[in-house]
């Protein structure tokens, strides 16, 4: 009794240690001072898709076949030690990383001081997928970032039609072919502003084909808010 009661004493004097060094204090979205300044930071970036890029300039593949969703919020870039955290959060079911995700997520969004959305939509999974992870990733951090903003998030709205396949181990042609009308909707958004929500952005397929949906639904604006963005948008 008297070691359990010390050891919530001690909590509240000690500050939490970093998620991912477990050395320092915590110092902002569960990082010491020192890991979330090493944080790869995605600037500068195409304004479009987020691809990292030498200059913020919309990158040649925005110009010659511009994305159905308006715009993409990726703060930091898909590198160490952000796949590891990402990872661990996906695969793991490490639930604390979702608030450094999340986190990421809601000051960059700050930062930029742009409309809000009116919901968020977390990129789906079938129930047989949700079964065998366990945890939607997309989901977990969306209902943070909601909390955060001040923005529903309704579950359910948005679903997935069918499985598919890993998209990780498809090319880009394949991607875009596996995801064809994978997703449904259930309500009109009619004039709403969305922002789809995931953890990391790759080739772009999953929530190109997720916003032709939304927009087929009557939503005016679709932007992409996610944790990181892989460096070649043709990897991972």
């Amino acid at each position: 009794m008297i070691r359990e009661f010390l050891l919530q004493a001690l909590t509240f004097v000690l500050p939490p240690q970093c998620l991912l060094c477990r050395d320092g204090p915590e110092w902002r979205h569960g990082l010491c001072q020192h890991c979330w300044q090493s944080l790869p930071v995605n600037h500068p970036a195409c304004p479009r898709c987020a691809l990292p890029m030498p200059r913020p300039l919309v990158c040649g593949t925005c110009q010659r076949r511009p994305p159905p969703f308006d715009r993409v919020i990726a703060p930091v870039r898909y590198q160490e030690p952000v796949d590891q955290m990402l990872c661990a959060l996906k695969y793991h079911e490490q639930l604390a990383f979702g608030r450094t995700a999340a986190g990421l997520i809601v000051d960059w969004v700050n930062a930029l001081d742009l409309p809000l959305p009116d919901l968020l939509i977390a990129v789906p999974m079938t129930p047989r997928a949700l079964r065998k992870r366990g945890l939607n990733q997309a989901a977990f951090i969306a209902r943070r970032i909601g909390r955060a903003l001040g923005i529903p998030v309704p579950l359910g709205w948005v679903f997935k039609v069918r499985q598919t396949e890993r998209q990780s181990t498809l090319n880009a042609r394949e991607r875009q072919r596996n995801l064809k009308n994978a997703f449904g909707c259930k309500k009109r958004l009619d004039g709403k502003r969305v922002a789809v929500v995931d953890d990391i952005l790759t080739t772009g397929s999953t929530v190109s084909e997720l916003t032709t949906v939304l927009k087929t639904a009557g939503a005016a604006h679709v932007d992409i808010w996610v944790c990181a963005r892989t460096v070649d948008a043709s990897s991972g």
